[in-house]
């Protein structure tokens, strides 16, 4: 399912769960749940949660810049070992071939990102912020360098964001973060990916069997015209819960 599918769905199910649990909910709630329903993706690297945090255009940027660099360094130790400029030319041309082959795009970009969560983890703790925001993002800095699929759509993953958005929740005063975060978290996986042909693996990394209710090729026609409709029917369901609870306080106010 596509990541704007995913941000869609998940705000329409705060919005419906706030209305059937008469929880109130707030512009920072419906942002916070747009994000949340795409976190399960950062474990890919070309996904819209990677690309907030870092542009593919700024990470091959990053690249040329490592690369060059890199060659620059071998060239003047090898210089400097055998005082010979032709050799020394040589043996970086070769291995400008070799890193490039090794470093990629897709490699860099899960090390940038992942030392995005790490640096800002250390930063808080500095800061002598609670101990949870930290953990928090140390855990996202692993998701880049998890098989796509994998643990952070699993029930377990779940579970993890739901106890520490509650710590988080607690220390702040944000009323209903776990809430709202972990419903739309969820909602990615079982609103979502649970309906693709590849299916999920709920109980990783306890078992790796994939979990399917549908046939659908994610990127494919007929799955972009399902998603609309699946879309629209989630909107009639938010729009039908409104005028139901508008009538019924109509009815008491009577």
């Amino acid at each position: 399912m596509r990541g704007k599918t995913h941000c869609t769905i998940g705000v329409l199910s705060v919005i419906q769960a706030s209305l059937l649990f008469n929880i109130p909910i707030s512009i920072f709630n419906i942002i916070l749940s747009a994000f949340f329903s795409i976190l399960p993706d950062l474990d890919e690297s070309n996904s819209i949660v990677s690309e907030m945090f870092l542009k593919k255009n700024t990470s091959k940027f990053i690249l040329k810049i490592t690369i060059y660099l890199i060659n620059v360094f071998i060239f003047f130790i090898s210089l400097k070992i055998n005082d010979n400029f032709f050799l020394s030319s040589l043996i970086t041309f070769i291995s400008i071939f070799i890193i490039e082959s090794k470093l990629n795009h897709t490699f860099l970009r899960k090390v940038f990102i992942s030392l995005i969560f790490i640096l800002l983890g250390f930063c808080l703790y500095l800061v002598n912020i609670k101990i949870y925001f930290s953990i928090f993002c140390f855990m996202l800095a692993t998701f880049p360098w998890l098989k796509h699929r994998s643990f952070s759509h699993s029930i377990f993953a779940i579970i993890i964001v739901y106890f520490l958005l509650k710590q988080i929740e607690l220390i702040t005063n944000i009323l209903n973060l776990s809430f709202f975060g972990t419903i739309s978290y969820a909602s990615h996986i079982f609103l979502g990916d649970l309906f693709t042909r590849s299916g999920i693996p709920l109980l990783y990394p306890i078992s790796d069997k994939k979990f399917s209710l549908g046939f659908f090729k994610v990127g494919g026609f007929l799955n972009n015209a399902i998603e609309i409709i699946f879309i629209m029917i989630l909107t009639t369901l938010v729009v039908f819960t409104i005028i139901n609870k508008f009538n019924l306080l109509n009815l008491s106010i009577l």
